[in-house]
C-alpha cells in the first residue's frame, strides 16, 4: 500500500486530484518487478504500459546498426517509465528501457489509462502537466547536445541527476553525453583539479 501512497503523492504535485478520484489507482496500476538487466521496454517490440518507479533505476537508449549503445535518458524513484510514441502510434518502440538495479514498479495498461484520462477532468490535467515536463526536459537536453562542450554538459548532468551518478557506471554516463568514457574521465579529473 505504501507504494500507492508514493504514486499518490508525485501524481498530486501535479494537480491536487479529488480523494476519490485517487482512489482509483489502486484498481488500475499494478506492481511489477524487474531484476538488473532486465527489459521494460524493448527496442522493436510495441509498447503496452506506463510505469511509475517506486524503487530503481532505469535507462532509456537506442542502438545503431553497428550495435553503438547511445543513452537518451535515465529515470529513477518517483520517475515515469513509458514509450510514450510506441502506444500513440502503435508502432514498435525505436528505444529500449532497461533495469540497472533491481526496481520496483506500478503499471498501468495504456488501455486502462486511457479510460483512466477519460473518466475525470483531473487525469487530463495531470498526463498534460506530465508531458509539458517531458517535453521540457527533452528540448533542454537537444539544446545541450547541439550548442555546449562536453564539460559544460557533464556539468548539466550533474546539477539534474545529483545522486544518480554515484549509481551509474561511468560508460553510461558517457553514452548519456555522447563522449568515450576517456573523454569523461579527463572532464573529471579537471573539474577536480579547480
Amino acid at each position: 500500500m505504501t507504494h500507492f501512497i508514493q504514486l499518490s503523492e508525485v501524481l498530486r504535485n501535479y494537480y491536487d486530484i479529488p480523494e476519490q478520484e485517487l482512489a482509483k489507482i489502486n484498481n488500475v496500476f499494478f506492481p511489477y518487478n524487474l531484476k538488473k538487466g532486465e527489459f521494460f521496454v524493448r527496442s522493436g517490440f510495441m509498447a503496452d504500459s506506463i510505469g511509475f518507479i517506486v524503487t530503481g533505476l532505469l535507462r532509456y537508449y537506442y542502438i545503431d546498426k553497428e550495435g553503438v549503445e547511445y543513452t537518451k535518458a535515465f529515470a529513477a524513484e518517483n520517475d515515469f517509465a513509458v514509450s510514450y510514441a510506441s502506444m500513440l502510434l502503435k508502432k514498435p518502440s525505436a528505444f529500449s528501457i532497461e533495469a540497472l538495479e533491481n526496481s520496483e514498479l506500478l503499471c498501468i495498461n495504456y488501455s486502462d489509462w486511457e479510460k483512466l484520462l477519460d473518466s475525470a477532468p483531473c487525469w487530463n490535467i495531470v498526463a498534460r502537466k506530465i508531458v509539458e515536463n517531458v517535453y521540457i526536459m527533452k528540448q533542454i537536453r537537444e539544446a545541450e547536445l547541439l550548442l555546449e562542450d562536453a564539460q559544460s554538459r557533464y556539468i548539466h548532468f550533474m546539477d539534474q541527476y545529483p545522486k544518480l551518478h554515484k549509481r551509474l557506471k561511468q560508460h553510461y554516463i558517457a553514452s548519456y553525453l555522447g563522449i568515450s568514457p576517456v573523454s569523461l574521465s579527463r572532464i573529471r579529473r579537471k573539474l577536480s583539479n579547480h
